[in-house]
């Protein structure tokens, strides 16, 4: 439903017999901000809300018009949309947070996903000073006045991701330091939710899912970990020296031992995608040290589990110890559209991404891996 405080503004006042310039006086703003509120054109300040609810002796809900019931169900449902990308339309992520935002302007959990879409569309269009006024003015309003420890933190996460990319930008008004002292207000790992959730809860079925969600997440961390650290010193694997490479091949073989150990079944759970990611890492680091026997069998071996993700169902078992009993939505947990090809997008990176010569990419064995993909 609606948020509908235009009608209720205009209905309180008049109620009070109150003009749009009293009100105006009473609240410390101009009559045409009052009159663009009645209008339906603008809205109030977040601060503001509770004094305009106290002076008109109404409930901040009843302000808003809100029938909090249905509200709430609507407010779950666009971020249930956005989480899990089952939106449509031709405006992608930032037209669908922009519909909710204009319905919701006052809830914070919509407020932050909204942020969340400008964010993504300034960097996915290489436009970093793009939205950039009104994401430090929707930090900025969720840090004043929210009271949620997790939208807070979304919210700084968010701005942390934003900032990186603007240090280097001309005139952007944000420095290396500035980075770090975001950083620094960050909660450290023990204090994170799935540490706790794996050790604090007196059930033990509360306890065995904490850990289980934490074996998962650590392991996605420690891949991404390792490979920024195998790629500080260049841009993109194909610049890579090769020592360089060498060490890449002993980071991800590593990885790749230690989520064979763990993921016994073959289920990599949230971490599918790392797991075709470092064969495919694997095999064209192999390719460049010479070893095309090993390449060969890394990209096979990439390729196998790319055609096995795309055709396995949504819903799968897992069986593995630490995981028996429980299962992976392929949607929600590797967050993956069910219409997307991974196939499609290893076989485009292996033929135009990864630095492999026309001469490999030209041999039979070659041709086979692209064929388990089709």
């Amino acid at each position: 439903m609606n948020i509908c405080f235009d009608e209720s503004i205009r209905r309180l006042r008049k109620q009070r017999d109150l003009t749009q310039e009293a009100l105006a006086e009473f609240l410390g703003v101009s009559f045409q901000a009052v009159s663009k509120w009645e209008r339906g054109e603008s809205c109030p300040d977040i601060a503001l809300l509770p004094t305009i609810a106290a002076f008109f002796s109404v409930s901040v809900d009843e302000l808003l018009g809100v029938d909090k019931a249905k509200a709430e169900e609507e407010i779950l449902g666009y971020i249930d949309k956005f989480v899990n990308g089952k939106y449509k339309g031709t405006e992608g992520t930032l037209g669908f947070m922009t519909e909710a935002y204009r319905k919701y302007p006052y809830d914070f959990r919509i407020l932050v996903r909204y942020m969340h879409a400008l964010v993504n569309d300034s960097l996915q269009f290489d436009a970093p000073l793009k939205n950039k006024k009104e994401i430090l003015a929707i930090y900025d309003r969720i840090q004043n006045n929210c009271t949620n420890d997790g939208v807070r933190i979304y919210a700084k996460n968010l701005l942390i991701h934003y900032y990186r990319p603007l240090i280097d930008v001309e005139n952007s008004g944000v420095t290396v330091q500035d980075l770090y002292d975001l950083i620094d207000t960050m909660p450290e790992i023990q204090d994170s939710k799935d540490v706790l959730m794996s050790s604090m809860p007196p059930e033990i079925e509360q306890i065995e899912a904490g850990c289980r969600n934490l074996f998962d997440g650590l392991l996605f961390y420690f891949d991404q970990a390792v490979s920024r650290f195998v790629h500080r010193h260049a841009p993109t694997p194909a610049t890579l020296t090769t020592s360089q490479i060498q060490e890449a091949v002993e980071g991800f073989e590593l990885v790749k031992t230690i989520f064979e150990l763990v993921y016994t079944d073959g289920n990599y759970a949230v971490n599918w995608r790392n797991m075709i990611y470092t064969y495919g890492y694997l095999g064209q680091y192999y390719h460049r040290l010479g070893d095309d026997a090993k390449a060969l069998s890394h990209l096979k071996k990439c390729a196998e589990l790319a055609k096995r993700f795309d055709t396995m169902p949504n819903i799968t078992e897992r069986t593995a110890l630490l995981f028996k009993g429980t299962t992976v939505n392929k949607q929600e947990d590797v967050a993956v559209l069910l219409d997307t090809s991974v196939c499609k997008q290893m076989a485009h990176h292996m033929l135009d991404n990864y630095p492999l010569s026309d001469a490999f990419k030209a041999t039979p064995e070659f041709q086979a891996i692209l064929a388990i993909m089709q």
